[in-house]
């Protein structure tokens, strides 16, 4: 059966979480947290990884695509599952549902939402770091060997996605994550645990790393410059990254669409500046800084907003601009959400091709063109299932006595894994109340990080059938 060949990933999912729990047993000893939630936690997870251990020693499984599919569902729900524990022993009086939805929020990398967020203590801030910052990393593995091997035909690149390299993808991964932390704590505004808690959400593309959980930031200058670094780090395809290791730094300044897309986003950036000095009589370096950090926030889905453009009260004017920063994205292979922009850079290069068809019939095409056609229908079919799930959720939360502009508004933050930053410029208060906009909010979060093709791969009679 399927269900008995996804065993191995359920093993590797209780080793993560055993590791993490010891992870956070040991910062809790540098922080004098409490310890308790993460032993409970190790002891349950080391007794299920040895269960399993047992019924895999005289077992070999053969594992098909199908299968690898069903694993990563399978996955996340242990990992949603086990990562609720610890908040069950600090949060005694949250229900399931809200613990569920403070899980998947971190795990999406959507950022912690909580009802009332009050002073988070240390044990809670540790679990919420690595929460997030497994859950960034979990998707890029996922989207390095599952995605690429399932859902292109094309053969896979062995030299880049492997099973083997996925320890090179946690070891860069934290290496990225240790350097920001040290340059964070090379500032006197830092601890060394708030500048790992900083790292961690900005290399995750989540938002979440403050005691009272805010996304406002009100950093210097060159505070702000190191996390559009890291947030960019983090929103960069890891097939890039391994070029770099291959080739150097060069790697990246040789990536056409990266380099377009930078010098475009900086000339948006001039553009928005220019505008907002016209309005406001403020620094323009500041200005600047804060308008890129902005836009880098939110094409990265971290969602963090600078308080300075609060206080300007100009956010509003860019609400739809922001949305759309959003459901654009980052890099596929990325920890971001959204569509990803390849895929929108693809689109643009397909319509491009098809309008100067027509205006040249006769035109004999090159064969890297004529290689655009060959994931055309699969891209496209993506988007209009993205899209459409938008619409979807956003009709059903509507039902709920939320205002369709503003269901639509939180759907596209939940969905894009945004966190609470599109819904603040929106000045949208709002926290799910009832079974079922808790039900609706946790698809969102869960299709925004797994992406809606496997959802409907699974849905299919096809994918159930035996080999």
């Amino acid at each position: 059966m399927k269900i008995q060949q996804t065993y191995i990933f359920i093993f590797i999912s209780q080793i993560f979480i055993s590791a993490f729990a010891l992870l956070a047993i040991i910062w809790s000893l540098f922080v004098s947290a409490n310890l308790i939630p993460f032993v409970v936690l190790l002891i349950l997870s080391v007794f299920f990884s040895g269960s399993i251990y047992i019924l895999l020693r005289n077992n070999s499984f053969i594992m098909d695509k199908s299968t690898c599919i069903l694993s990563m569902f399978i996955s996340w729900f242990i990992l949603i599952c086990m990562g609720l524990i610890p908040f069950y022993i600090m949060l005694p009086d949250k229900s399931i549902l809200d613990l569920i939805l403070i899980t998947i929020s971190l795990l999406s990398t959507f950022g912690l939402w909580l009802e009332n967020p009050l002073f988070l203590s240390s044990e809670f801030l540790i679990w919420q770091s690595l929460l997030q910052w497994l859950g960034g990393l979990t998707s890029i593995l996922i989207a390095s060997f599952l995605v690429e091997s399932v859902l292109v035909k094309n053969k896979m690149q062995n030299d880049i996605f492997n099973i083997d390299n996925f320890k090179i993808i946690f070891i860069f991964y934290f290496l990225i994550t240790i350097l920001f932390s040290l340059i964070f704590f090379c500032y006197e505004t830092y601890t060394f645990d708030q500048a790992i808690r900083l790292s961690m959400a900005m290399i995750s593309t989540s938002n979440s790393f403050t005691e009272n959980g805010t996304i406002l930031i009100n950093e210097s200058f060159s505070i702000k410059i190191f996390m559009i670094i890291a947030m960019i780090f983090g929103s960069i395809s890891i097939t890039l990254h391994f070029k770099s290791f291959n080739y150097g730094m060069i790697s990246y300044f040789k990536n056409t669409n990266f380099i377009s897309i930078i010098l475009f986003f900086l000339f948006l950036v001039f553009l928005i500046s220019i505008y907002v000095s016209n309005n406001i009589k403020v620094n323009v370096y500041d200005l600047f800084i804060d308008i890129l950090f902005l836009v880098v926030s939110f094409i990265t889905t971290t969602g963090l907003i600078p308080e300075n453009l609060i206080s300007w009260n100009i956010l509003g004017n860019f609400l739809i601009f922001l949305m759309i920063l959003t459901l654009v994205g980052g890099a596929v292979n990325s920890t971001t959400g959204g569509l990803k922009v390849s895929r929108i850079i693809f689109i643009l290069k397909f319509i491009y091709r098809e309008l100067y068809k027509l205006g040249n019939p006769r035109i004999i095409l090159s064969k890297e063109n004529l290689s655009l056609g060959n994931n055309t229908s699969r891209i496209f079919i993506f988007c209009i299932l993205f899209l459409f799930t938008i619409f979807l959720l956003s009709s059903l939360l509507s039902l709920c006595n939320v205002s369709f502009v503003d269901s639509f508004t939180i759907i596209i933050s939940s969905i894009t894994n945004s966190g609470l930053g599109l819904l603040n410029v929106a000045e949208i208060d709002y926290y799910p109340q009832t079974f079922f906009e808790k039900f609706i909010i946790f698809i969102a979060l869960l299709l925004g990080r797994i992406e809606v093709f496997f959802i409907m791969l699974v849905s299919s009679s096809y994918f159930w059938k035996y080999r």
